[in-house]
This record gives structure tokens, C-alpha cells and sequence, in this order.
């Protein structure tokens, strides 16, 4: 059977280190046969590149230019875009380093056969913890601003009744996306919006009418809760509220 060439791609940062042992270990134990991984770390400086190499991993790094954090985890996203490109992978796992997905994710989300296919995984902690997903496709496709798109909210239930979805946005923490789409789509931001490259990219999608889906029986587990807590030394107050 040909399987279709695989990178699994990771920005990260030295703050996220808290759990990195249970994330490397897990993506190491995938079960898809034919991935490799790429890990683009932002940190302020080369030494944690040096700590992920030493764990096996494949490794660039981008350097702060002075432009705020925002637009440097978007460098480290267009970096692990850019190595799936030149290096002709067929599709890209785009996975966040604190969240920690099924070993069979990869085969499972291919399975569905679209070119965008997300996993579910929570955004928040506490009370206010929520689905990351935005917009069903069933609401009006008419919306003018990814502004007024509100979560799934009380509706949490009846998305997840085993069957694919197609969303507005779902993160880019755990998605599968075909090559084409990354040819097309690079990520970026914009330096008058204070949004994240994730939210660009679902923005772009939409305005293309590129269908993102989602399939809500593959959840992952987001080990996010203390990230803030853990960011004090490294970010400053102005930059952990963007």
C-alpha cells in the first residue's frame, strides 16, 4: 500500500518545555508509517533547538527580529510550511506542542479524505475551557467578519454526534493539510489586528471557499492550563495578552 508522505510540524518555544516529554513521546510513537517531524523553535535563543536535536527531532530556528511575539510564531508556522514545500511532503500535520493527539491520528483524519481536516481539542482552562471550533458550516456562509463568528457554545452536544463536520475555524493545533492548500495558503498576520496566525489562515480559507473540516471523533488533549504561569521569565505582561 503507498502511504502518502507525512510532516508533522511543530512550532515551539522553551515555555512550552513543561510538557514536552509526554508531547515528543507520543509523536514519536505514531503509528502512520510514512511521517516525519520538523520542529521550528522561536525561543530567544539557539539553545532549546539543541535540546529538541539532541531528542532526535529534526530542527530550524527563527530568530527574533524585534517585531513582538505575534509575528514570530508566525515565522515559526510559515517555517514549517516552507520545509513541507521544498521538501515534498504530500500533507502537513500542523501540531501544537501542548497538544497531544491519538497515536492513529494521522491515518484518521486522512481517512476522511478532504484536503483540511482538523481534530477537536479544547481551548481555555477551567470553566471557561470550550471546544476550539468555530462556526459550523451550517450557519448562514454569508458572514462578512470572522468577528461576529461566535464558539460552538451550548451546541457542543449535537456537534459531536460522530460525523464530519465542516467548521469555520478549528484551531490549527492538530490539522491535517494537503499539499495544494499549502501552496496556496501561507500564514500570516496583520500587525493593525491583534489575531493569531490561526485565525488569518481560517479567514483566508473562507474568503477562497476552501472547505476546513473537523472530525469530532478524534479529540486531543490540550495541556495548556498553567501555560501562562509558566511564560512569566520569557514574555512580557503586554505580550501574554495578545
Amino acid at each position: 500500500m503507498d502511504y502518502p508522505k507525512v510532516l508533522v510540524a511543530t512550532p515551539q518555544h522553551e515555555s512550552k518545555n513543561y510538557c514536552w516529554e509526554q508531547w515528543s513521546e507520543r509523536v514519536k510513537n505514531l503509528t502512520y508509517p510514512n511521517y516525519e517531524v520538523y520542529i521550528s523553535d522561536n525561543s530567544d535563543t539557539k539553545d532549546n533547538m539543541r535540546f529538541i536535536k539532541k531528542d532526535g527531532f529534526s530542527a530550524g530556528y527563527v530568530k527574533d527580529k524585534g517585531e513582538g511575539l505575534v509575528p514570530r510564531i508566525n515565522e515559526s508556522h510559515n517555517a514549517c510550511r516552507n520545509y513541507a514545500l521544498q521538501n515534498d511532503f504530500e500533507y502537513m500535520l500542523h501540531l501544537e506542542s501542548d497538544v497531544i493527539p491519538p497515536i492513529d491520528v494521522i491515518e484518521r483524519l486522512m481517512a476522511n479524505r478532504v484536503r483540511i481536516c482538523s481534530a477537536v481539542y479544547d481551548i481555555f482552562h477551567g470553566k471557561e475551557r470550550r471546544a476550539m471550533i468555530q462556526m459550523p458550516e451550517e450557519v448562514d456562509r454569508a458572514v462578512k467578519s470572522f468577528l461576529t463568528i461566535d464558539y460552538l457554545g451550548g451546541k457542543e452536544p449535537l456537534f459531536f454526534d460522530g460525523s464530519l463536520k465542516r467548521v469555520y475555524h478549528a484551531g490549527i493545533g492538530c490539522i491535517l493539510i494537503k499539499r495544494d492548500i499549502l501552496q496556496k495558503i501561507p500564514f500570516r498576520v496583520d500587525s493593525s489586528v491583534d489575531l493569531h496566525s490561526d485565525t488569518w489562515f481560517a479567514t483566508d480559507c473562507f474568503e477562497r471557499n476552501v472547505a476546513i473540516y473537523a472530525d469530532p471523533t478524534v479529540t486531543c488533549e490540550h495541556l495548556n492550563s498553567t501555560w501562562l504561569d509558566k511564560t512569566d521569565k520569557f514574555f512580557t505582561k503586554e505580550d501574554k495578552n495578545k
